[in-house]
């Protein structure tokens, strides 16, 4: 599995690149995949008449650059067969192999107002998730990363953290993780404050998707002491992701 974070000079460049209508007109099929700067890959299959999922995926990645959070994630477009096999970048291209796996997953990038130690204040997210579907809810089968910044908070300048998802439970258009603080500074390792300890710590997750394009309507929440057989669904508060999108993907049986 390969992971390359580009510079934001060159991922914006390609995420604002246009893709020609006669192009999408011709296409059969669209395989997308999304490499993720912590080494997760997402691969999922979409008819070219879905073009809202499409679009949806390509909002959260370049919401992770907006608002980031300390998740890079690329998103790759090949085209069906129908143009004899030819490949075309739609953000940043990163030749995956494997084939198509079918995933429950979730991807997001943005921000909102879900820290109750900084009231009122923004809290960047990034977070991309999968699980295999036979999987979904068991411990230690999910795979991704969650992590949040806040760029201020009273006297902490700069607060974030990384965790580490192994579980993931997706149900319609509902998602919660379960995951593993990797990383903590500012007001998440403060003692006084959320007082996180790396590598013990467990958060809760909940990320719903509105499905309206934008995000509009989507929403976000986190626990900040978890069970690990919960798998997140203790985490029953949420708030509306002010700037981004949320993507949430159940696979088809």
């Amino acid at each position: 599995m390969r992971s390359v974070v580009p510079s934001l000079a060159v991922m914006f460049a390609l995420i604002l690149a246009p893709v020609q209508p006669a192009l999408l007109a011709q296409l059969v099929q669209v395989q997308v995949t999304l490499t993720c700067s912590d080494g997760t890959e997402i691969t999922d299959t979409l008819l070219v008449v879905d073009s809202a999922a499409l679009a949806a995926l390509q909002s959260a990645v370049e919401a992770m650059a907006l608002y980031p959070a300390g998740l890079t994630c690329r998103l790759t477009q090949q085209l069906g067969a129908s143009l004899g096999g030819l490949f075309a970048p739609l953000v940043a291209f990163a030749q995956s192999s494997g084939g198509n796996p079918v995933w429950n997953y979730t991807v997001g990038g943005g921000r909102a107002v879900i820290s109750s130690r900084c009231s009122g204040e923004e809290t960047n997210f990034g977070f991309s998730a999968r699980v295999e579907p036979a999987f979904d809810g068991t411990q230690g089968q999910g795979q991704g990363t969650f992590n949040l910044t806040i760029p201020q908070c009273g006297s902490f300048n700069g607060s974030h953290l990384g965790t580490k998802v192994d579980c993931v439970h997706v149900n319609g258009s509902t998602a919660n993780l379960g995951a593993v603080v990797t990383h903590a500074t500012g007001v998440f390792a403060d003692p006084l404050q959320y007082g996180f300890t790396e590598n013990e710590t467990r958060i809760g997750v909940l990320v719903i998707d509105s499905g309206v394009p934008g995000g509009t309507g989507d929403r976000i929440g986190w626990s900040n002491r978890a069970i690990e057989s919960m798998c997140g669904l203790e985490t029953d508060t949420d708030a509306p992701v002010d700037n981004g999108n949320v993507k949430v993907h159940q696979a088809n049986p």
